[in-house]
């Protein structure tokens, strides 16, 4: 049965950095909500605020992709219910099974130190300062998930525990 594995975390937790990893390693579709979002906006014709645009687009494919029998890594921030509920149900509409990552750096200073030193890798992307990732508004959890902790710990390791959830489906 394809799986759906969903990282979720503000931004600079480390969410990228073990997804992509957790797709080298696995073979998975990687989906990266960041570089679909710079995409549409480097078409010039999308507004400011995209709203919930790119998640339902890169459910879409995540849904054509698990149906193939593929499993798929969608890697953006969750931060809300409904966009959560989004990706349930993209995996029920095929069948698949859904293993959800929160990564969080329980670290503030760290979490800070990390916000403030990033730089994207995608071409166009301004990452978002500290208050944006402070202020933002992150939804109480209410559905089983794997938290991985990346404060003080080695990418090797958290990448160790996400592909132990993965080949476990535990969660926490």
């Amino acid at each position: 049965m394809p799986r759906l594995i969903v990282f979720a975390g503000l931004p600079a937790s480390g969410k990228s950095t073990l997804g992509r990893a957790l797709a080298e390693r696995t073979g998975a579709v990687w989906l990266r909500i960041d570089s679909m979002d710079e995409a549409i906006r480097a078409s010039g014709t999308a507004p400011a605020d995209l709203l919930d645009w790119t998640y339902r687009a890169a459910r879409a494919v995540a849904a054509d992709n698990l149906a193939l029998g593929r499993d798929v890594i969608a890697d953006c921030v969750n931060d809300w219910q409904a966009a959560r509920d989004g990706w349930d149900a993209a995996a029920a509409r095929v069948g698949a099974e859904v293993l959800w990552l929160e990564v969080v750096c329980s670290d503030i200073d760290e979490h800070r130190r990390r916000v403030e030193t990033r730089v994207s890798d995608i071409p166009g992307q301004t990452p978002p300062d500290w208050a944006a990732v402070s202020g933002r508004e992150y939804h109480t959890w209410t559905r089983d998930r794997v938290v991985i902790d990346t404060a003080h710990r080695s990418l090797p390791d958290c990448i160790d525990q996400a592909l132990g959830a993965v080949a476990g489906g535990a969660a926490a």
